[in-house]
Order: structure tokens, then sequence, then C-alpha cells
């Protein structure tokens, strides 16, 4: 009896120890900072739609992207496929511009990759030499006989590509066809029925020497959804971008017009990320990076319009669960009774050290697109809009 007496008691300890373990563990990986809106904070309006468009569809149809040029003014892009800059002294001093920076080719061959591109992610070494993730969208409801659907959902099918500047932003070119970044292993009549690909880049993080980027995808054909790591090594190849696949960075786009696809093989999503990230920066204070979401309703959570959520990370690779930063109706609202949206929610520190607004200190600002609503549908008039946020450190 003492004898199993002293195995009990070996064994309650050795769980206990484990126990604690467990909860250090845990208590670990909590990243200690908590991201809110700031104290009176109020939405500013940075671009709007009913003074400032230059025709009707000049909206801010994707997250903001900004840069510091090497004439000292930021140029950023929230554009839609007519890419428009918003030019200025500062990032809290942009303004619109009529220019058009980059405009792909409404090409009716999904082959050539140039139906409608958005600039969805810049980084710049100088100012001067800009590279971009663009966000390709073919439309082939809109080609004759390219899709047996008629609604542009159900015929989507989206890849990334590259695209570069040598003026500061002013104007893009690429390749004909251009580099694939991101891009499914099947071409574009397959599958329809859903929207299908690479979507929508995160803004470009340099991290240790190298350089980063999140692409969702809806998955398909041996590919799961979610969204995957991208990484390149050298930011002026555009061919030297790799997907992470689950241990180490190696899986290449493969062009389904051109290439044998039967070896390619999928990206791994990265875990909590459940869609696409609006932006990733850099807590300069705690040296952590902040993942941005904007998601429709959740009845689970009770959150029937949407919300904006947040992510933290370590390493760009294994992200914090997902907190809460606010509730408002977001695009995929169905509530008919909304006045406006939002979406396409991004995270910019105007006091920013970095020329590519990288980093925040602890007074952010969260960049979003609002868009008006009459009769339950969502037209043109959408403005830009910012709020101020707080990150703060959380008691243990």
């Amino acid at each position: 009896m003492r004898v199993a007496r002293r195995s009990w008691v070996g064994a309650a300890s050795l769980l206990a120890t484990l126990l604690l373990s467990a909860t250090f563990a845990a208590a670990a990986k909590k990243p200690g900072y908590r991201l809110e809106l700031a104290p009176a904070a109020q939405e500013e309006t940075v671009y709007a739609w009913s003074k400032e468009r230059c025709e009707e569809w000049h909206i801010p149809d994707a997250p903001l992207r900004a840069f510091r040029d090497d004439k000292g003014e930021v140029v950023a892009f929230a554009s839609h496929h007519r890419n428009r800059p918003l030019i200025g002294a500062a990032l809290d001093r942009i303004a619109t511009t009529c220019s058009i920076s980059f405009e792909a080719k409404n090409s009716p061959e999904p082959s050539e990759f140039s139906d409608m591109s958005w600039i969805a992610a810049t980084w710049t070494p100088n100012g001067r030499d800009v590279f971009a993730l663009m966000h390709h969208e073919y439309h082939a409801d809109r080609h004759p006989g390219a899709c047996r659907f008629k609604d542009g959902m159900s015929c989507w099918y989206n890849v990334v590509t590259e695209a570069r500047s040598r003026d500061g932003g002013r104007s893009f070119t690429s390749d004909e066809p251009p580099v694939l970044v991101a891009a499914p292993t099947f071409k574009q009549d397959v599958g329809q029925g859903r929207h299908r690909g690479f979507f929508n880049p995160s803004n470009i993080v340099e991290k240790d020497g190298a350089w980063y980027a999140l692409i969702a995808t809806t998955g398909g054909e041996g590919q799961k959804g979610g969204t995957c790591l991208y990484r390149t090594t050298d930011i002026k190849d555009p061919q030297g971008w790799r997907a992470f696949d689950g241990k180490d960075f190696t899986i290449r786009a493969v062009d389904p017009y051109r290439e044998d696809t039967a070896q390619a093989q999928p990206c791994q999503p990265l875990k909590v990320m459940p869609t696409v990230v609006g932006s990733v920066t850099r807590h300069e204070a705690s040296g952590l990076w902040l993942a941005i979401f904007h998601l429709g309703p959740d009845p689970k959570q009770g959150i029937e319009g949407g919300r904006v959520a947040y992510s933290w990370s370590k390493d760009l690779i294994d992200w914090s669960p997902l907190q809460t930063l606010l509730t408002h109706p977001t695009m995929w609202s169905k509530d008919c009774g909304d006045s406006v949206r939002y979406s396409y929610g991004a995270v910019a520190d105007p006091g920013s050290p970095s020329r590519n607004f990288e980093t925040t200190g602890d007074e952010p600002y969260l960049f979003m697109t609002k868009m008006h609503v009459a009769d339950c549908k969502m037209g043109p008039q959408r403005d830009l809009v910012r709020i101020k946020l707080r990150i703060v450190k959380e008691t243990p």
C-alpha cells in the first residue's frame, strides 16, 4: 500500500507539473496586447466620392497601401481597377488624383491575365522603384461564350500577378503575360459556379532580409481554401515568390495555360486565418505582427452585420486566436436596413518610420471603405475613411 501511495503521489506531482507547464505555455502564447478604438475616436473622411470622384466608379475598392516616394511625398492606393493614386505630403494629408497609374486591357483571353487588375500591394526600397502585387480578376460573364453561368460570382477566376514602377508609382508596367505570383493549377473554365483562384494579397512586409505577403484562396482541385503565406528573398525578381508548404517556402505558381500542372503542389493555409487579410504590420514596441480582417455575419457569436477582427504573430506563421476590434455592418451584411456598410480594413500609422508603413506605434489608424446602401444595394458611392486606434499592453 505504501508503494502504491508513493506511485500515486508521484503521478499527481507529475500531473501537476504538466498542468503548470501547459498553463505557462498557454500564457506564453498570449500576445499580451490588445487593439481597441482610441478614446473619443471619430470617423474621418479621407476621400469623399460625392466631391472628389473623377468618374462614377472612381471608388476605394481595396485596402489602403502606401509608401513614401523619393521626393518625400506619400503615394497611396485604395483604388478600383482603374488604379489612381492618392498623393500628399503625409499619410494624413493625401488627396485624390485623376491620373491612372495602371489599367489592364479588358482582354477576353484568360491566358493573358489582363482583364481587370487592382494594385493590391506595393513595396519600394528607394521611393522610385516600386514593386507591386496585382489582384487580377477575369470575369468570364463579361466575355461572350466564356462562362456557362450568367452571374459574376459564378464566372469569377482570380490570380495574383506582378507589376513594377520606375517613377514612384505614377505608372506601372508588367510583362505580357504578367508573371504569376499565385494562381490555381486549373484554367478558368474549370469549376465554374463559384469564385475560384487566389485573391487579395496583403501588403508586403520585410522581415530578416526577406519579403512576405499573405494571399487568400478559395481552393479547389486539390488546394485547400484559406490564406497562404508567400515569401521572396529578392523583391526585384517577380519569379522569386514561393508559398509556404507547411515546413518551408517551396511552392512556385504554375501557369495552367503554359505549363504542365500535373506535379504542381498546393500551398498550406495558415491556421486561424479565415479569409483575406486586410493588412499586416509590425508593432514597434512589442515586435509582434498585427493582422486585420473584415468579416461577415457570425450567428454563433451573435454578430449579425459583421466585424473587424485581429490576430497577433511573432513569426508570420503562427497566429493568435481572432479577437474582435469592433462590430458594424460589412459588405457581407444581409440587413436591408443598413444605410452604410464597411470593408477593406487596413491599419497604417502616419508616423511610421518605415518608408512602406510596415510598422506602427501605439496609435495607428484603421482605414476602411465606407459603402453607402440604398434599397439594399451598394452602388458606387463609397468613401475612404479612417478611425484612430490604440494598442494597449495587457496586465498579466
